[in-house]
């Protein structure tokens, strides 16, 4: 008796945990987002919307490198109350 306690306990755990990884991955989606780059590691997009570039390779390489220029990156999204964050996983610059 005990052991199927235990079982049907592991089981619902198991169940729980899968119930809960889908929304965990869909809120890590890609995004892309296009806009210029400020010098306080910063990108505005065109309606104005301020990210804050997050602490990544790709990420230091545009903030550091391309300050006043327009990039495209794609990256995903955070938010940390409300501050919106991206996590820049590739970027390309926008010549006009």
């Amino acid at each position: 008796m005990r052991i199927n306690r235990m079982k049907a306990v592991a089981v619902l755990i198991v169940l729980a945990m899968i119930a809960i990884f889908p929304l965990s991955v869909g809120a890590s989606e890609m995004v892309t987002i296009e806009g210029e780059i400020q010098d306080n590691f910063q990108i505005v997009d065109s309606s104005g919307q301020i990210y804050e570039i997050a602490d990544t390779i790709q990420g230091n390489t545009l903030a550091e490198e391309h300050i006043g220029e327009k990039a495209k990156v794609t990256g995903t999204p955070a938010q940390d109350q409300d501050v919106k964050i991206i996590n820049i996983t590739t970027f390309a610059l926008i010549t006009e």
